[in-house]
């Protein structure tokens, strides 16, 4: 196995570790969500932003490691990482197909619970439309006068809200 390859497997196996932190922040986005707690969720989505910029940076790395690994091995181009082990050793094809396959399954897991926060928001800000309406259109009687000057009620909408947000 050379350097670079092994380079490699140490930038996927970091990226993966990035990964199972930004799974953990996604469930613990979920309980902070049901139990409403929005400035806790403020906190995580600062926190969320921090780690996708670390996973730019170990993507921009590992493009940096397969682009030396290409030119050592002579390969004209390669389309993945699966294309890439064609090249490899056993022992490292190996290593490298088990690491792809387990960024698939957390991949996976990360965007079903991404998939149900987002389910979750959404359903929170319609409950919350629901109830800014309901509060907004409370009817109050009023007094104005009638064709011939004399005194009708009247029920006057009290809308605080145009446009729907």
């Amino acid at each position: 196995m050379n350097k670079s390859v092994e380079q490699l497997m140490m930038a996927l196996n970091k990226e993966y570790e990035v990964y199972e932190e930004v799974l953990e922040i996604a469930k613990n986005k979920r309980k902070i969500i049901v139990e409403g707690r929005i400035k806790e969720l403020d906190g995580i989505t600062g926190r969320e932003q921090s780690m996708i910029l670390t996973i730019a940076k170990l993507e921009n790395i590992r493009e940096v490691i397969i682009r030396n690994i290409i030119e050592e091995l002579n390969i004209d181009s390669i389309e993945n990482i699966s294309e890439l082990t064609q090249y490899l050793d056993d022992k490292s094809k190996r290593e490298i197909i088990d690491i792809r396959d387990k960024f698939a399954d957390i991949l996976k897991t990360v965007k079903n619970e991404n998939d149900l926060n987002s389910k979750l928001i959404e359903q929170s800000l319609e409950y919350i439309e629901f109830n800014k309406n309901l509060l907004t259109t409370l009817e109050h009687s009023g007094s104005t006068y009638g064709a011939k000057a004399d005194e009708k009620d009247s029920k006057v909408k009290n809308n605080l809200f145009d446009a729907r947000i």
